[in-house]
């Protein structure tokens, strides 16, 4: 697997958990309505979503999938661990919910979608260990033999070296 799609898949499992989070995970009936007597209104109101915290967890997954993208092999290891941790907690906001009185089906469904979660981010914690890191700001990163390497006399232009120096071009001029 490579860095870029690993990330992307993490922050997928990240948008598909937020949306689970946006729908109702508990319906209630108003106690005081304004209506006949007698006829209940069914309402929604803010406190039927998911928890803050399913929430809080869906955002450290989308962040630590980004992180992952711009550390190494052990920052890796650590933001993907955090994010399995947020995946576990979104699962038990879940679990919780389900016991609540007057929960609907979606809490299974974020139980369910957060197994899935943490499997995959662990997948791709494992995988991301053979993903390689940029050496576009290495000096070792130069071209090492005669070919003409674009990238590498790009990279010396933008840190000020000469790529004419090493074959011994400017050097000459200038004694």
């Amino acid at each position: 697997m490579t860095k870029s799609r690993g990330v992307l898949l993490v922050l997928i499992l990240a948008g598909a958990l937020w949306a689970i989070s946006l729908a109702s995970w508990q319906a209630g009936v108003a106690g005081d309505t304004l209506g006949p007597a007698g006829v209940a209104d069914v309402t929604e109101d803010a406190s039927s979503q998911a928890s803050p915290v399913a929430t809080a967890c869906v955002a450290i997954i989308a962040v630590t999938g980004l992180l992952s993208a711009m550390l190494g092999k052990i920052g890796r290891f650590v933001v993907l661990g955090f994010a399995g941790l947020a995946a576990v907690g979104y699962g038990m906001t879940a679990l919780q919910s389900v016991s609540a009185p007057g929960a609907t089906a979606w809490p299974i469904v974020g139980l369910c979608a957060a197994a899935i979660a943490l499997i995959v981010i662990v997948y791709v914690a494992f995988s991301s260990a053979s993903w390689t890191n940029s050496n576009r700001y290495a000096r070792t990163a130069e071209a090492g033999g005669e070919e003409f390497d674009s990238a590498a006399t790009w990279d010396a232009l933008s840190r000020g070296d000469d790529p004419d120096s090493a074959a011994g071009g400017a050097d000459d001029e200038s004694k």
